[in-house]
């Protein structure tokens, strides 16, 4: 978690979990509470310390990593949410007559939303995540073209990933947004800047093959 100064690390972490009952106004209430502490954390960091109440049955070890692994996910689906809203897409913002018009609109805005997530996803991986079918051909010969542009002659400004990875579409597209090579990671609004100047210059670029052919 960089936001808040922690460096990212693999920790050990002490695993406990029990069955717990709430009341309130008399009215009880039973959750389960799984704990996750971290053993042996390095020198000047905090260790990470979780305490989680589900209404989920944990009874095995399995069941308790799994709603860890849930609520590690956490920070991901709160990207999702930062890319919709103000800072992103602004769905918040949209004035329609139906109700049907805002979902579909919110539809396209979430498919925006999960192709930044897979780039920026994929830019946190050590090994290279293939393009599969994330990217279409025509998409991918643009970027060919744009990365010629914003490579620099020196191998710290040029694009160190392999062309069939989803982090080489990162690496793009983050330069579009604006970033630069020399600063940290570009976050999911970096991307998405870069994303939709991206569309902008597809479409004229796909106007121009047609032309050209």
């Amino acid at each position: 978690e960089t936001r808040r100064g922690r460096v990212a690390r693999q920790a050990v972490v002490a695993l406990r979990w029990a069955k717990v009952g709430l009341v309130m106004k008399g009215v009880g209430k039973a959750l389960y509470v799984v704990e996750a502490k971290e053993i042996d954390a390095p020198a000047g960091q905090a260790p990470i310390y979780w305490r989680l109440l589900t209404t989920h049955a944990i009874q095995t070890q399995q069941q308790a990593q799994q709603l860890i692994y849930w609520y590690s996910l956490r920070w991901n689906i709160e990207q999702v949410f930062r890319l919709l809203k103000q800072k992103g897409l602004q769905v918040e913002l949209l004035d329609l007559e139906t109700g049907k018009a805002l979902v579909q609109l919110t539809l396209l805005a979430l498919f925006a939303a999960s192709k930044i997530m897979l780039l920026h996803l994929a830019s946190k991986q050590k090994e290279a995540v293939p393009l599969a079918e994330s990217f279409t051909r025509q998409e991918v010969a643009c970027l060919q073209a744009l990365q010629k542009r914003y490579e620099g002659k020196t191998a710290k400004q040029r694009n160190p990933y392999p062309q069939d990875s989803l982090q080489w579409c990162y690496w793009i597209i983050a330069r579009l947004g604006g970033w630069k090579p020399h600063e940290k990671q570009a976050g999911v609004i970096t991307l998405l800047r870069g994303w939709n100047y991206f569309q902008h210059i597809l479409h004229g670029w796909t106007l121009a093959q047609k032309f050209v052919s």
